[in-house]
């Protein structure tokens, strides 16, 4: 009897030993699954967090390519702005020199024309005072009568005029009878000859 007690006695000390030894390594893989847990969990956040800077990282290259197509856009737009303000500028500054060029031209014709209107009319020669000229009453009834001519005077001014006109005729019948008796005489003096 003794010896089966103490079979089971060693029996037993030896399944208390092995239960230790299992209850350990329970013990420490519950310790090492906690860990495990607490990293997934650190990890889980930071993975979060990183997709979520990632998605924000994103759009900001969007807004950013965005940004730089606008500024590129409004930098081509100045650009030639900028051209066609200069170009328009150095057509201004002729049209102006040309301008200034034109009225220098004008004011010196004027200048000249000026002094030559001051050479020709000299200062000192003084203005001619205005003659008054005596002003004319209308004729009254009575002198425009006597102004007028009578039948008579008419009649003898008409007789005096075609005499006058036949004294005339008589004159150039006169002149005209010598020159022919001189075209004969200068006949007889060739004939003469």
């Amino acid at each position: 009897m003794s010896e089966e007690l103490e079979l089971l006695e060693q029996r037993v000390s030896k399944h208390r030993k092995k239960l230790d030894q299992a209850a350990s390594v329970v013990a420490m893989t519950r310790d090492r699954l906690g860990a495990a847990q607490s990293a997934d969990t650190v990890s889980q956040r930071e993975f979060t967090a990183a997709e979520a800077a990632l998605s924000a990282a994103k759009k900001k290259v969007k807004e950013l390519k965005q940004r730089a197509a606008t500024a590129h856009d409004l930098a081509d737009a100045t650009a030639r702005e900028r051209t066609d303000t200069e170009q328009e500028l150095t057509r201004d500054v002729d049209d102006h020199a040309r301008r200034q060029h034109k009225l220098a031209k004008a004011e010196s014709a004027l200048a000249a024309a000026r002094t030559s209107l001051r050479v020709e009319t000299p200062a000192s020669t003084p203005a001619k005072p205005r003659k008054r000229t005596k002003r004319t009453k209308r004729p009254t009834p009575a002198t425009a009568a006597r102004k007028q001519p009578t039948a008579k005077s008419a009649t003898k001014a008409t007789s005096r005029k075609s005499t006058a006109t036949k004294a005339t005729s008589r004159k150039s019948t006169a002149k005209a009878t010598p020159r022919k008796s001189t075209a004969k005489a200068t006949s007889r003096k060739s004939t003469a000859n």
